[in-house]
């Protein structure tokens, strides 16, 4: 059997990170399920929101001699610069965002006992659209799409190797899809009103961004393969909305929530060093949960967080914490 060298992990590892982490679903923007801003009139509403992500990852190769762990940081800024309805009721909102990101990864050869470090860094720009149809019972059907361009720097160092440094660019872009539907409501022993809500979602997420072609210290030609993957996201949130008695009229709500999700990838991410192709394993069909809070300080202030655990095959984890705050003008 062939020897695969751990600098293929750090290769592969750059490049999924490079096309997952900035990579966001509607929530992860909104910190809350229906808009309840006041657009009334001609009054303008804009909006600003910062969202951060920390990431572990670990999964396996598909040969099984390779281990690789990372670590990962996301922070992204935006805000909607367009707001429009057509008859009081349904809601458009055109945004724009930026991000930055680092990730740091480690693999450890089972058979050699070598290692090998990568890291990679960059940035990303992109505008987001987002329509409710947002009756006055706040159910309904949502679309959200998105297009981002990112720039990344990557290095990976194998042990006792020369550092090896390169670029990776592209576009990522996504169409997601939801319908909130209401169950039902009850009064809780201290007068608070609970609602609650169902809310299946769909998901599809393009990740087109590609590594330069890179020729090693040692003359190995590496090539970076995965990028035109497509992820599919399958899933459902179930959400409690809490208003207590006591906050009647200063706009404050509570919104816990779990969400549970079936993620498929058309490809696996790989490296071709030279003539040997290594590839992550595990990661083509995953299962998530996710719980957390979205709440509404007061009609110019959300606050959300929640944490979330995926699941795939041959080992394959990924563990996120993200907290999100949001302020309305």
């Amino acid at each position: 059997e062939h020897v695969n060298r751990p600098e293929g992990g750090s290769y592969i590892a750059n490049l999924a990170a490079a096309n997952t982490l900035f990579n966001t679903r509607l929530h992860d923007r909104l910190g809350e399920t229906q808009y309840v801003d006041a657009l009334t009139g001609e009054k303008k509403v804009t909006s600003l929101w910062l969202r951060q992500v920390g990431r572990h990852n670990n999964w396996r190769d598909s040969s099984g001699q390779l281990k690789t762990q990372s670590n990962s940081y996301v922070a992204q800024l935006g805000g909607d610069v367009a707001q429009w309805s057509t008859d009081g009721l349904n809601r458009g909102h055109l945004g724009l965002m930026t991000g930055y990101a680092n990730s740091h990864n480690q693999t450890h050869s089972s058979v050699t006992g070598y290692d090998s470090k990568g890291s990679i860094n960059g940035y990303s720009a992109g505008v987001y659209g987002t329509w409710f149809a947002n009756d006055a019972e706040k159910s309904g059907l949502y679309v959200d799409s998105w297009l981002q361009y990112s720039w990344f720097n990557n290095h990976v160092n194998g042990e006792q190797l020369a550092s090896e440094s390169y670029k990776s660019k592209g576009l990522t872009a996504s169409l997601e899809t939801g319908y909130t539907l209401k169950m039902g409501e009850f009064t809780g022993s201290q007068g608070t009103l609970n609602e609650w809500f169902i809310q299946p979602q769909a998901q599809a997420t393009w990740m087109g961004v590609k590594a330069d072609k890179h020729r090693e210290d040692n003359g190995t030609r590496v090539n970076s393969e995965g990028d035109g993957n497509v992820q599919t996201r399958l899933g459902m949130r179930a959400y409690l909305k809490s208003h207590h008695a006591m906050d009647e009229g200063k706009g404050r709500t509570f919104e816990p929530f779990i969400e549970a999700n079936w993620l498929h990838n058309t490809r696996s991410y790989s490296a071709k060093m030279d003539d040997v192709r290594i590839s992550q394993a595990g990661a083509r069909n995953i299962g998530e949960v996710k719980v957390g809070v979205e709440g509404q300080i007061n009609p110019r202030l959300n606050l959300w967080g929640n944490v979330g655990t995926q699941v795939g095959d041959k080992g394959y984890n990924d563990s996120t914490a993200m907290l999100g705050v949001k302020v309305n003008f």
